[in-house]
């Protein structure tokens, strides 16, 4: 069964004391890998021991470790005390819930971001990097697919992360990240045209509760989305000093891209609640239709059931009453009435249930 994700971005251990590390129930063993890299050489190592872990950190290249899953205390405290990430990061990387934001410890950076999960609803999976001098270490609770590209890419010798530094890599982890919301919103999107064009064709309150579920999933969306966008705007700001004059134009079109999404989930969140209008509208319309339609109905009966109830009078003597031809005058007159006022109601537009007719 699986764990169950908390993503409100609320503290899980409350009374505990700051910087405790809480292993969440039902994590995994970790996973860890090594990639140490420059211009000219790469070596990749998985499933690395702690004491494997500390050489390769201490080499002068630059050294991305990549943690996948959380079930391993020792070795969250071995990267306390050895490794210098700050206590505080890491009760917020096993907490699991943390929004997007962007820390700064003495000489260290300490980076949360959020990527999105396709599925039919989509969701959000937290992505934890640390920086310091020549190390990037990153933390999932599970294996993830959206670093397998950047991982493939560091092989090739003529790539730029191969030819850049620390700050780069850290960069480009991000950027993937980024990379997850543009299918995301497209599938949303399409999804939202779809109902779009339903209630278009044909107004009903079926596409409702679809068009509410694709509320939501905006809702979420937007949620990750404004974070992320004041992230990259942090980067560039309040964590310049970890950057490079050459990559700060990369963190720029970062800025960019979250800026795009913020301003294509606010569209499709209008959208929705357009069609939602235009749903709720012609749901009115229809019944208003209908009702001044049963309206008129009553309107053709009403002088008909007077002068039916006027003859149907318990009196001995009452006009007409002998005369031979008074019951066919009668119904001649009722029929007289109930189509002149037929007819008039016709005229003031009052039998029509659908306007488009």
């Amino acid at each position: 069964m699986p764990r169950r994700r908390r993503q409100h971005g609320l503290p899980t251990n409350p009374g505990m004391s700051p910087g405790s590390l809480v292993i969440p129930e039902g994590a995994p063993k970790p996973r860890v890998r090594v990639m140490r890299y420059d211009a000219g050489n790469i070596e990749a190592r998985d499933h690395v021991s702690r004491a494997e872990l500390l050489r390769l950190a201490e080499a002068p290249e630059v050294t991305w470790i990549d943690v996948e899953g959380y079930g391993d205390h020792e070795l969250f405290e071995f990267l306390g005390h050895k490794l210098g990430v700050p206590r505080l990061a890491l009760e917020d990387v096993l907490g699991n819930s943390s929004r997007p934001k962007v820390e700064v410890f003495g000489d260290s950076l300490f980076i949360v971001a959020r990527a999105m999960k396709q599925g039919e609803h989509p969701e959000s999976e937290q992505i934890s990097i640390f920086v310091r001098g020549t190390t990037v270490i990153t933390f999932t609770d599970e294996p993830l697919d959206l670093l397998a590209p950047l991982r493939t890419r560091l092989h090739d010798p003529e790539s730029a992360t191969r030819r850049s530094g620390v700050d780069f890599l850290a960069y480009r982890i991000l950027d993937c990240v980024v990379d997850t919301y543009t299918p995301c919103l497209e599938h949303l999107g399409t999804r939202l045209d779809a109902v779009e064009a339903e209630a278009i064709a044909k107004p009903s309150s079926k596409p409702l509760t679809t068009l509410y579920l694709l509320m939501r999933d905006l809702r979420q969306l937007a949620r990750i989305a404004l974070p992320m966008r004041e992230l990259a705007v942090a980067l560039g700001h309040e964590a310049r000093g970890f950057f490079r004059a050459e990559t700060l134009p990369f963190l720029a079109d970062l800025r960019e891209h979250t800026q795009s999404v913020v301003e294509l989930t606010g569209h499709y969140r209008d959208l929705g609640t357009d069609v939602r209008e235009l749903i709720h509208g012609a749901l009115n319309l229809r019944m208003n239709q209908v009702m001044r339609f049963m309206t008129a109905v009553t309107a053709v009966f009403i002088p008909l059931s007077f002068v039916t109830g006027l003859y149907g009078m318990n009196f001995e003597n009452i006009p007409e009453t002998r005369w031979p031809y008074g019951y066919f005058l009668t119904l001649g007159l009722l029929a007289s009435i109930a189509l002149f006022t037929l007819r008039w109601l016709r005229a003031q537009g009052w039998t029509r249930v659908n306007e488009d007719e």
